[in-house]
Parts: C-alpha cells; structure tokens; sequence
C-alpha cells in the first residue's frame, strides 16, 4: 500500500550535474523553506535492477516530490553507482571521486530531479496559459491534458490567424515583453518566424534530450533555430502522399496497385508519360493532376536548399525545372486548369471524369479526400502511393515562452503532449491525425483508413525519415506566394518567357521582401 507523508523540508544552493540516467539537476539561488511529500511507493532502478537508496544507518531512503519533480539525494545516489563522495565544508564544496580522481562542485548540498513514471498525476497542481488559432482544435488539446493532469489549470485563449491577427498579436506581445502566453502554438506556415524570433521560445535541447530520438527527424529539423538550438516540438507528422483514384488508374492505366503507381510517378519523365497515356486512353477526359499545384508542393520537398541561405534569394534548381515541368502540363492539358482550394478544385475530388492524382499529406485523408468525396468512406475509391519527392505540408508545432514564470508546469504540457506515445497514439486515432512517435507509428495504426484501405502509419513510415525539415524558412509562405502568382501568370500567357517569369518572380520579391539580397 502507498504510504504518503507530507513534512517541511529545506533546499539549499545547488548547480550539480548527474549523469545517472534517472535524474537531472535541479538548482535554487537561496536557501528556502517549501512543502514536499514523500512517497514510498517509487522505484528506483539501476542498470535496469531495482535499487533501495539508504541512509549510513541502513535505513531506506524515499524520493522526495516537491511540485510533481522527485528528488533523490546525491549521497545516496553516488553510493548507488559506486562513486566517492565528501564534503569539503571549507571550501564549500561537494567531492565526487571515480578511481582516484576528485571533481569539486562549488555551493551547498545538490537536488537530482526525475520525473516518475507511476506518479499519480491527481496530485500534480499548478497552471499555465496557452494560446492556439484553431478554435476547433484548441479545446480537445487542453480536454487531452487534463485527462491526464486534472488538477493543472489550462488558461485558454483562441485567436483566430484571419489575416495574420494571430500572428501580429503574440508578436506584439514577445516584443512588448508583456502579456506572452506560458504555451503557444505555431503552424509550419509561420513556425519559423517564432522559433528565430528574439526572446519567442524557451531552449529545449536539455529538457527534451531523452525524446528527441523517438521523433520524426523533420520535426527537429524545424523546431530547431538558426543556432541549432531546439525550441518547439510537434505533435504530428504531415508527410505527403499521392492519392489517386483507384477506379480510374485501372480503367486507364491498367493498375490501381500502389507500387506500380508510384513507379510511375516516380519521376518527372514518367510522369509526363503517365499523363500523356491516361489523357490519351480517357478521350481527353481525365488529366494527371487538377492542377499545376499538386506536383508543386512536391518539387518544393525535392529541393536541396531553402528559399533564402545567408540572407539571398536561392532559385533551387528543381524550381527551375518545374516552370518547364509546368509549362509542359499545362500545353498538353495534362493538368485540369483548376485553382487549388477553388469550388471547382473541390468538386473535382469526387469526379471521375476529371483528374486523377492529388497531392495527400496526412490530414488530407479526412479534409481534402474524404470531406469532398462522399463516397470515399465507403472504400475502394482511392489509394495512397509513394511520392516523387519525400515532403510535408502543414503541421504544428508548440513551445514554452522564454520568460514563462510556469515552465515547469508549462513543460508537463509539452512532454505529455509530444513524448508521450500513448497519448500521442490516441490522439491521433481519435483525430485522424498522425503521431510526431516513431515508436507509435511502428505499431500502426489501430484499423485501416476507411478512405485509403490501407495502414496510414505504416504506409508513411517507409519514406518519412526522407523528408528534409531545413528546408522551411520564415520567408517561405511569402515567396511561394510571389512564386506561384508569377507561375499563373506566365501558364496563362500573361508572362510570355521563362526568363520573363524568373525576372518578375525575383522583383516581386524584392518588393515584397526588401531586406532579402536579390541577384
């Protein structure tokens, strides 16, 4: 049976650090008196065997939790692992000894900090507040927590990113150094503005180290700021994917297998083959994509640089080619002249008789496929190939204000909600969503998408350790913008060259970012 006592306990200066796998170091600036609970009932293991940690006397020692962290004592603990241990009270100073070495740490008596794993959480208290964009989303992410932490208060604000307010709002906030939110999340269209921003997001490398190894290696890449410091963590994955009506690659290019539609896919020589086989054997009916954009989003992921590399411009070679890889699409109306998220784009979804393939990034089953075709949950209609170039599109990602008063309590947020792959694996089942958890993906799914007939985390876990997360920059939904304004334009014969295209595109640029080198 748990035995729980409370007492009053005193923590002096501490600034050790221990490399025992259990525990971290927890440091204060003074001596001071608070409240803590001992809890007999926490496991202490060593090299994978269970531990007692005693006194000299031979009596047990206890861990210690003082807001919802255990501490152990550092005597207790260098006995443990066989290290040598005095105090020097002269010199105030703790000495650890391996073989005949001492290494002296200055200041008082040292805490170790480990989060349990069997604590309940009911005892955990405390609060935090936490602005999110997604008004539907938000109040299922604070519901997911508290079933956890039911005793931590989420002080909740949605703002809706209509025309940036969301945005222009926390950035005026972090620059003010006033009124910032403890928790604030950040989509990937303008994730890397907070993540660069001065003063925005607290470090994370320390506390997320144990974890980091679990996650999708894009998500680092992107929650990492330009001085490789790690500030934000996700969630979620967004790889993309080819989906493609099945009843159509049948009935006009002989297959509706995956594999075989991915290799035809595979690069853009093949596509253009595949496109110009399917609009010649469908009568003219039925293009490759509905429009330029889907295959744009991929080229994107295939590049091997950024928008912008030390401050300049960077034209990435698999853009270039794309204005003629384009160009050719839309001579040959290979692709169906449509405007991505047009009424006539969405319509196209459910239509047989108008393209085939669409860019699919993992929230795109339920909101792209699904909510525009609905037939497509009775299955059979569609299927997911593997991608030309390995990519994302969207995601969100969340960090800890860098002058948050609550970011202890602020971090049980991010850890249950990014490393935890239990939570992480139900939330994504219950969102049809994706899970940022390599281990949880290796599982799969709990059933089949509906929509796709197939394992989506196992489907996308072949190729997602092959998207490159430093390719986003804070610039990036500015320039593509530019980009595709110039694209339309040129397809359309209002921009008769190529180079006519690329010398507008970087002009708008210009404008749009005068501060960016330009060549």
């Amino acid at each position: 049976m748990k035995k729980v006592s409370k007492l009053q306990v005193v923590i002096p200066v501490a600034v050790f650090t221990c490399s025992i796998s259990i525990a971290s170091v927890c440091g204060y600036n003074a001596i001071r008196k608070i409240e803590a609970t001992v809890n007999d009932n926490i496991k202490i293991y060593y090299d994978n065997k269970e531990k007692v940690l005693k006194e000299v006397n031979g009596s047990k020692i206890s861990p210690v939790i003082i807001n919802g962290r255990t501490y152990l004592p550092v005597r207790a603990v260098a006995d443990l692992a066989g290290l040598g241990i005095e105090w020097d009270s002269e010199s105030q100073s703790i000495k650890i000894s391996s073989s005949n070495e001492g290494i002296p740490y200055k200041d008082n008596i040292p805490i170790i900090d480990t989060e349990p794993t069997n604590q309940n959480n009911e005892g955990i208290k405390g609060e935090f507040s936490f602005w999110y964009f997604n008004k539907d989303e938000a109040p299922n992410i604070v519901k997911a927590f508290n079933e956890a932490y039911p005793n931590v208060k989420v002080n909740l604000s949605v703002i809706p990113d209509r025309d940036q307010q969301y945005q222009n709002k926390l950035t005026s906030a972090i620059r003010a150094g006033s009124g910032v939110p403890d928790v604030f999340g950040v989509e990937s269209a303008f994730v890397k503005r907070f993540i660069d921003m001065p003063d925005a997001f607290a470090d994370l490398t320390e506390l997320s180290k144990d974890y980091v190894g679990n996650m999708i290696p894009y998500t680092l890449d992107v929650g990492t700021d330009k001085n490789g410091v790690l500030r934000a963590l996700s969630h979620q994955a967004t790889p993309m994917a080819l989906a493609y009506k099945k009843g159509v690659s049948k009935k006009y290019l002989g297959t509706d297998d995956p594999s075989e539609i991915a290799e035809m896919m595979s690069t853009p020589e093949k596509m253009l083959q595949t496109a110009k086989t399917l609009y010649g054997k469908s009568g003219g009916k039925v293009s490759l994509f509905p429009t330029f954009e889907e295959p744009m989003k991929f080229y994107l992921g295939g590049r091997s640089y950024g928008w912008v590399a030390d401050n300049k411009l960077n034209l990435d070679q698999k853009m270039l080619d794309f204005i003629d890889f384009a160009k050719t699409l839309r001579n040959n109306k290979f692709e169906a002249y449509l405007d991505q998220w047009s009424p006539g784009w969405s319509a196209a979804i459910a239509d047989d008789e108008k393209a085939l393939v669409w860019a699919c990034p993992t929230w795109g089953i339920p909101w792209i496929v699904g909510s525009n075709d609905k037939s497509a949950s009775e299955g059979g209609r569609w299927g997911l190939a593997r991608p030309p170039f390995p990519s994302f599109w969207g995601g969100t990602w969340f960090g800890i204000y860098s002058k948050s008063h609550n970011k202890d309590t602020a971090w049980k947020f991010l850890k249950y909600f990014t490393t935890n792959k239990d939570a992480m694996k139900k939330w994504a089942n219950n969102n049809q969503d994706f899970p940022n958890n390599l281990e949880a993906i290796s599982e799969g799914s709990l059933e089949d998408s509906k929509i796709m007939g197939t394992n989506v985390f196992k489907f996308y876990e072949t190729f997602i350790k092959d998207i490159n997360g430093n390719l986003l920059t804070k610039y990036d939904d500015t320039i593509e913008n530019c980009y595709l304004d110039c694209m339309r334009s040129y397809l359309a014969g209002k921009i008769k060259t190529k180079d006519e295209m690329i010398l507008t595109f970087k002009d708008k640029v210009k404008t749009n970012l005068s501060y960016i080198i330009v060549e």
